[in-house]
This record gives structure tokens, sequence and C-alpha cells, in this order.
């Protein structure tokens, strides 16, 4: 049986590398989190916004036609 040497260096610098790359990319995936959330808060305004113009819009249409009847 042939022994293999441990790698020099120990093991803890891949562990802390590894640590780090899912700190980043924690903090890519909350900012992405964070700009969809912004995004569809924006979509929603915009719809309420469509919604009421609308919903004017038909009801000033109603009110000329039944003048013009």
């Amino acid at each position: 049986m042939s022994k293999v040497a441990p790698p020099a260096g120990g093991g803890a610098a891949p562990a802390i590398g590894n640590m780090a790359a899912e700190g980043a990319g924690t903090a890519a995936f909350q900012s992405q989190i964070a700009a969809l959330t912004a995004m569809s808060a924006e979509a929603t305004e915009r719809s309420v916004m469509l919604r009421t113009v609308t919903t004017n819009l038909q009801s000033i249409k109603k009110v000329a036609d039944e003048r013009v009847q």
C-alpha cells in the first residue's frame, strides 16, 4: 500500500473562496429580487392608472351616447 501525502497548504483557502462566492451570489440574487419588486410595483401602478383612465373614458362615452339618443 502506498500512502498519499495530504496537499500542502491545507484546505481552508478553497472553503473561504466558496463562502465568498456564495456571499457574492446571495448579494446579486437579493439585488435582482429588489429590482424585480420595484418593477412589479411600477407595473401595478401603471395598470391601476390605465384602468382609471379607461373607466373615465368609458363613462364619458356613455354620457355622450345618451345625449345623442
